[in-house]
């Protein structure tokens, strides 16, 4: 079986960082698998050159693309290949996939709300472009149920195969141990790209209301991104600048899982969330907002009281979890447990080789 996974680039991410994993599982079982990305620029990229993966330049220069040399370069690309998995959307990319010889396996990782905004008439050119191939391919995979939802509901997907593959991560040893190291103050803990969507601004202003209700302790923010501004200059209008540290990007955020006793993820509408499982795998208890889409499907089955609708709630939770921070580690084993049976990078690599099998053996369509 012959795979290439398709990725716009090795930079930080979770999509990125998922189908690189992903890759290297599914060489360890015996599979052939290669990597086409759009550029080679990005921080994976030396991580990459160390796993041993041919490695394909698309030539695709932007989202509105359709050079037809690079067409029939990507055309003759996929034709050696069995199967063809698509990551993220390209026209020019789906219509040589769809025209190959390869079958062609379009997972989606996520779609927010009301679907990406920009210039109206490129906006409506590309989805009209998106619904057309999506519905062409033949398996459409999304990372949740949430994501699936959405992708139905804005793109039809009435006549092809769905399903849904939740997100799986490569386990660590070293993260596997419930004993944080933080010994005095309560820390709340979150791991993020800061951007609008990953509303941070719910987790501040709940850690406000937490400190007015005597709560005690301090809030680590793991990150940077085009919000980080918006972050900074709500802390310093709520006089937190003394409780909240604002780490900046980090290649260990090991060290910082150590440190919190509870992870918060405060987003609206993510397609799954990594982060969640990461802080499943170190013990941790993770709160997360109802609308976080797929976040919730995640977090409900295990720990369906850590799912809050406001700021104020969530301020109560983690006045809850300050209360009883010398029992952090009483349900650190069960989470770890059912991260390890729920989330690991094998349960993904698996059933994505019964769909390529069935797709292969033609049960697929």
């Amino acid at each position: 079986m012959n795979i290439l996974h398709c990725i716009s680039s090795p930079h930080i991410g979770g999509i990125e960082r998922l189908v690189i994993e992903l890759a290297i599982a599914q060489k360890a079982a015996g599979m052939e698998v290669s990597i086409m990305l759009d550029s080679f620029e990005g921080q994976y990229y030396d991580y990459l050159l160390l796993q041993d993966i041919s490695l394909f330049e698309s030539g695709i220069k932007g989202g509105f693309d359709w050079n037809p040399n690079t067409y029939r370069s990507l055309k003759h690309t996929f034709n050696r290949f069995d199967i063809v998995h698509l990551h993220n959307f390209s026209a020019l990319r789906s219509k040589a996939a769809i025209d190959s010889n390869a079958r062609v396996v379009h997972t989606m990782h996520g779609l927010s709300k009301g679907i990406r905004k920009e210039n109206k008439i490129k906006y409506v050119i590309r989805e009209s472009l998106k619904k057309h191939f999506l519905n062409k391919v033949d398996v459409f995979i999304a990372n949740s149920r949430h994501t699936l939802n959405l992708a139905k509901a804005h793109y039809g997907l009435k006549n092809i195969s769905t399903k849904v593959v939740l997100n799986g991560i490569r386990i660590m040893d070293k993260a596997l141990n419930p004993n944080n190291t933080n010994t005095t103050k309560f820390t709340i803990g979150l791991v993020s790209r800061f951007t609008h969507r990953k509303r941070i601004d719910r987790l501040i202003k709940a850690f406000y209301l937490f400190l007015k209700k005597g709560g005690n302790g301090h809030c680590i923010l793991v990150g940077d991104g085009a919000a980080y501004d918006a972050v900074k200059t709500q802390i310093k209008s709520l006089e937190l600048e003394s409780n909240i540290t604002l780490a900046g990007y980090s290649n260990d955020v090991d060290k910082y899982y150590k440190q919190f006793d509870v992870l918060v993820h405060p987003s609206d509408n993510e397609g799954f969330g990594l982060i969640a499982v990461e802080a499943y795998f170190h013990g941790l208890p993770v709160l997360v907002f109802k609308d976080s889409g797929g976040l919730v499907e995640v977090v409900e089955p295990l720990e369906p009281e850590n799912i809050v609708h406001t700021e104020m709630e969530l301020a109560n939770r983690l006045l809850f979890y300050a209360k009883h921070k010398t029992k952090f580690a009483e349900n650190a084993i069960k989470r770890i447990n059912y991260a390890k049976a729920n989330f690991g990078i094998e349960r993904m690599e698996r059933e994505y080789y019964e769909i390529y099998k069935g797709l292969l053996l033609g049960s697929e369509r």
